[in-house]
């Protein structure tokens, strides 16, 4: 025997055309005609058990719901119209009673079976008055008498008021009534009556009715098979709070000594580098000093050398002089034997022109020698210039050729002259080059402008999250201030999309809008700033804008996590309806059309749409791929401008490197045309010399030419020496001043460096030695090593200057950011004592009492989070396990050669927060190894995150355990091992309708156990009734044999409707089978139906297998 409570009766008086009460026991099954009110029952059932507001009336004959409402049903409605074009009703106001009658298995002892009705009286006044709802429930079988009149006609449905009724059901019924549908339904599933969890047949028992195959099983497993178990976490919330104010404040200490930290280091840096800056001050009046000792001693040893060396040429030109006059007397001498000779005298003066027309000769053979070479290299470099400037698209000037030509022939002179003419050409082509070469210069300046711009805005965007400068949003987070602007923190929806270019106009510089944490110190410093674009929102005050939007309005295409964007974005468009036209404008009063134009009262304004999306990080990565792409165009445009850039500046440097403007011929070109004439003189000298020549002449003429030329070399020789000792005289002169002006600046020089190092304080003399001995080491003279000194201490008084400047910005910062400490800290103070004093403290006491309040408000937390959002989690996944268990139990049968099974598979997504579900929080465990420790953490923060957020979905799924796994149901082929299962919820969609039904009905099955599954299992007597209608209509016999036979399994009591033609089917397993027949008469003229009569006619089950066998 089943120890179900089952369905035992429907009462349907007046509930369309039904005046009936239907007795069912067992597997039921409700068949008839298309139209003869299968459907009008189970919406009964449905509206008994659910309530009006939860029914989803004739959900299977018409897919999403054909139109009935509980109106048509009390008021007989008949789907067609009157004359005044309201709906048509066969009964103008009236009585429904609609109930079920519930059986309890017989108890040990028991000689009839509990029971209990429960339903609802519903009175209309009208067709259109609104529904006077009564729901009771009594426990017993309800009959007739009890709630129609006693004294009319048999056949007649009149009905006891609505008082008399609630009295007598209270009693003599010993019943109970109900003005609130809710107090009702509570009522009914509760274990001392029908024993169901009520959310779950909410949603379960409109979902059956429907039939309709499955889309996710996944989704349709957490929703109807486990129960929903979001832990309680408002205490944990509560010492979450705790705990980040603990580590707040922690953090705040912790920012203070790295401040304070800073800032001594900053100190030390200034004192450092200030000490350098001096020290190598005077290492330049040091090194001054020595240049000019050096250079002084130098002038000193010059002056002596100079000395020596002119007594040296004293005693030169003395000798020199009496050589001349010895020389002189042998040339009188010679001079006097070739005078009485005058064929000497001839034969001399022709060998001294043979001599000077012989040299002549030979530098012009040298001039034409490099005249042919310069006419073959300068050709060779005309050709190849020309060739580039062809290449190049230049036209060769037309004189070009013939000049070449003449520059090949073998007239040398001829040559030159047209290699002279050859500049005007390079000229021409030179200027014709400066031309093209122009406006590729400006575009290649213009790209790498371009270029660099993009760049910019690249890194811009992948540092700041913007290309657009945002120095006060800059200055707050320098500050460690918590600041945002509106357009990194908001989000274009995707059915948005549409509208996202007038978005991006119509936000404008509201997309710079700073959102601070903290408005006032972001006032102060805006207004400290000055001229800046960004609006500062002030918190306070926008939190009085509406906190929702309106349906339909601008604020709603977008999304964000931070409650005061929303709120902003309420202010700014909450009350901004989004339009199609400008057509519909002037039905709002605020409005902006799809196609651009804006309605704000008293202005009509057309915004453009933007061409770069900026809002939110799909709108930056947007931005960025589209700089990406132009910054490739770009490069790859500068490369083929650089490309002919260096063309044209090839052609021009070679140009410039071959010398082609210039046409200056090889020195003495000119006198070529002397060397006919030279050869011809030549031969004449050489002939008359010939003749001329005896042997003693020869020796005469040879002897006057050696003493002539040894005297005229003595004579020079004397000139020089002479020139040497009067420039002596006054180098001597100017070297005596130099130095008596030297000395002056040596003493003036050793002053200061003295002066220098008694100032200099904490310096070794060694120390200064050694860095004079390393510049002189490292420098090869004295301008470079003073420029170095220089250099080095203009530097180190620079990073002296900034690190004192540094520190006083980060004094100022601890100031701003820790406002307690500014009374005991002076900014500007040259001595860091005390802020190193604080340094001192922080790091000794209060560091550690701090780090031990973060630590014990931890733990807090973390036991809490243990015992409250932990171990709820645990158990909850426990009893998962259970179900999946007991409903694969059930569900073990073979269904078409099927066997369906529920899987569970973790998901990775979750699987820290799993692991510390499943081991908890020992920090003993060796899940605390090094490895997983940020694993942890990570599900930690998570947690955290979901507590503190617990109301939206997102952060819901962190803490319902029922999205810990990947849900499935897997088909396997019976007598096939689970390799050859498949997922239904990857080919759900991909069978057919049959294979559809199967597993849906196992699913539902399932879900209905879950209604179901409530109350200690051993002493568990509640509800176990499945609804179905248009059950198995794509289902062969065998598979629907199957699947009665796994409800059996179940224990569940099936009720279904479904088409006559399915009966030969299922009789075999139904208890109770009724046939729906309906009546409907019509008026002869008008042909309106007058009636509607429903009834139903219980078949014989033996009689009817009979037949049909």
């Amino acid at each position: 025997m089943s120890s179900r409570v089952h369905l035992s009766r429907i009462l349907a008086i007046n509930w369309y055309g039904y005046r009936r009460f239907i007795d069912l026991s067992g597997l039921s099954l409700i068949t008839g005609a298309n139209g003869s009110g299968k459907s009008v029952l189970l919406d009964l059932i449905q509206f008994v058990m659910l309530g009006e507001a939860q029914s989803r009336f004739n959900k299977a004959a018409a897919g999403a719901g054909s139109g009935r409402s509980l109106r048509g049903y009390c008021l007989c409605d008949t789907n067609t119209q009157g004359a005044d074009g309201q709906e048509r009703y066969l009964r103008p106001s009236g009585v429904t009673l609609a109930g079920l009658e519930f059986v309890w298995p017989l108890a040990d002892g028991e000689t009839e079976p509990r029971r209990e009705t429960w339903g609802a009286r519903i009175e209309f006044e009208g067709p259109t008055a609104r529904a006077r709802t009564l729901w009771f429930t009594v426990p017993q079988r309800l009959e007739r008498d009890d709630f129609l009149g006693q004294d009319l006609d048999p056949d007649a449905v009149a009905f006891m008021p609505e008082d008399e009724f609630r009295v007598h059901v209270k009693r003599d019924l010993g019943g109970e009534v109900f003005d609130r549908q809710a107090s009702y339904l509570e009522e009914m599933g509760a274990r001392g009556h029908l024993g169901f969890d009520r959310v779950q047949m909410n949603k379960t028992l409109p979902n059956s009715m429907a039939f309709q195959p499955v889309e996710s099983f996944e989704k349709f497993i957490r929703d109807y098979l486990l129960e929903p178990g979001m832990p309680d976490v408002k205490a944990v919330r509560a010492s979450v709070d705790a705990h980040r104010r603990a580590q707040e404040r922690l953090e705040k200490m912790h920012d203070q000594f790295a401040r304070l930290t800073r800032i001594g280091e900053l100190h030390a840096t200034y004192r450092r580098t200030h000490r350098d800056a001096r020290l190598h001050g005077h290492l330049h009046e040091a090194l001054s000093h020595e240049q000019k000792l050096e250079f002084l001693d130098a002038k000193r040893t010059e002056i002596d050398q100079l000395r020596i060396q002119n007594t040296e040429h004293n005693a030169d030109h003395e000798e020199a002089l009496r050589e001349r006059n010895e020389l002189d007397s042998q040339l009188a001498k010679v001079r006097l034997v070739a005078g009485n000779d005058q064929q000497i005298a001839r034969l001399a003066e022709d060998r001294a022109r043979r001599d000077e027309v012989a040299r002549e000769l030979d530098a012009l053979r040298e001039t034409e020698k490099a005249a042919r070479q310069f006419l073959h290299e300068r050709t060779q470099s005309w050709k190849q210039w020309l060739r580039l400037a062809s290449e190049l698209g230049l036209e060769e000037p037309a004189s070009a050729a013939s000049w070449i030509k003449q520059m090949q022939g073998a007239d040398e002179l001829a040559a030159l002259d047209a290699a002279q003419r050859m500049p005007r050409i390079y000229q021409q082509l030179i200027n014709a080059a400066g031309e093209e070469l122009r406006p590729t210069t400006e575009s290649i300046r213009e790209l790498e402008a371009r270029e660099a711009k993009l760049e910019r805005e690249l890194d811009d965007l992948d540092h700041k999250g913007s290309a657009a400068p945002s120095p006060l949003l800059d200055a707050l987070k320098s500050r460690g201030q918590r600041a945002e602007a509106l357009g990194r923190v908001i989000e274009v929806k995707a059915e948005a999309e549409p509208w996202w270019p007038l978005l991006e106009s119509l936000l404008g510089n509201h997309r710079d809008a700073v959102l601070p944490e903290d408005f006032k110190a972001a006032w102060d410093q805006a207004r400290r700033l000055g001229h800046i674009d960004e609006p500062v929102v002030n918190p306070d005050e926008i939190a009085r804008a509406p906190k929702k939007p309106k349906a339909g309005t601008v604020a709603g295409f977008f999304e964000t996590k931070s409650e005061l964007a929303a709120n902003y974005l309420n202010h700014l468009y909450g009350d901004l309806a989004a339009v199609e036209s400008a057509n519909q404008l002037d039905s709002h009063p605020r409005a902006f059309s799809k196609d651009g134009w804006l309605k704000d009262p008293p202005l009509r304004r057309l915004i453009n749409p933007a061409k770069e999306f900026t809002i939110g990080e799909e709108g930056l990565r947007r931005l960025r791929e589209m700089r990406q792409d132009e910054l490739a165009e770009v490069k790859e445009e500068l490369v083929r401008q650089n490309r002919i850039r260096d063309d044209w500046r090839t052609f021009i440097h070679r140009g410039e490197q071959w010398a082609l403007d210039k046409a200056d011929p090889p020195a003495g070109s000119s006198k070529l045309r002397d060397l006919p004439r030279l050869r011809k003189e030549l031969g004449q000298l050489d002939e008359t010399i010939r003749l001329l020549a005896t042997p003693e002449r020869e020796e005469t003429v040879e002897k006057l030419r050696v003493l002539e030329k040894t005297f005229q070399g003595v004579i020079e020789r004397i000139g020089r020496l002479a020139n040497s000792m009067e420039k002596f005289a006054q180098q001597e002169r100017l070297l005596t001043e130099l130095i008596t002006s030297l000395e002056e600046e040596e003493r003036t020089s050793f002053i200061k460096r003295q002066q220098s190092r008694e100032s200099l304080e904490g310096v070794l003399d060694a120390e200064i030695e050694e860095l004079i001995h390393s510049a002189t080491e490292q420098f090869p003279n004295w301008q470079q090593r003073l420029e170095a000194a220089a250099e080095i201490s203009r530097i180190r008084e620079y990073e002296s200057d900034k690190a004192r400047n540094d520190r006083n910005r980060e004094r100022q910062a601890l100031a701003e950011t820790h406002p307690e400490t500014a009374e005991a800290f002076d900014p500007n103070d040259d001595d860091n004592s005390r802020y190193d004093a604080r340094r001192t403290e922080l790091q000794t006491h209060e560091l550690e009492r701090y780090v031990q309040e973060a630590e014990d408000a931890r733990k807090q937390w973390e036991d809490r989070l243990q015992h409250q959002v932990l171990d709820v989690l645990k158990e909850k996944l426990d009893e998962a396990e259970r179900t999946k268990r007991e409903l694969n139990r059930a569900m073990d049968h073979d269904i078409g050669g099927w066997r369906y099974q529920l899987s569970m598979r973790m998901d990775r997504s979750h699987s820290a927060i799993w692991t510390l579900v499943d081991k908890g929080l020992n920090p003993g465990l060796e899940l605390f190894a090094s490895g997983a420790k940020e694993e942890i953490e990570q599900a930690k923060a998570a947690l955290m995150a979901a507590i503190e957020n617990a109301d939206e979905p997102k952060h819901q799924r962190a803490l319902d355990y029922r999205y810990y796994h990947h849900w499935d149901i897997q088909a396997t082929p019976t007598g096939k091992g689970e390799g050859a299962a498949i997922s239904l919820n990857k080919n759900a969609k991909k069978q057919s309708g049959g294979e559809n039904q199967a597993p849906f009905f196992v699913a539902m099955l399932a879900a209905f156990q879950r209604v179901y599954d409530v109350g200690p299992r051993e002493t568990r007597k509640n509800l176990g009734i499945v609804i179905m209608d248009e059950a198995f209509s794509k289902l062969s016999g065998d598979r629907i044999d199957a699947c009665l036979a796994l409800a059996r399994n179940f224990g569940l009591q099936l009720i279904m409707a479904f088409p006559e033609d399915r009966l030969p089917t299922m009789i075999q397993h139904a208890e109770t089978v009724v046939q729906c027949r309906v009546d409907r008469a019509y008026d002869d003229k008008s042909g309106r139906v007058t009636n509607i009569e429903n009834w139903v006619v219980k078949v014989d089950r033996e009689k009817l297998i009979e037949a049909l066998s």
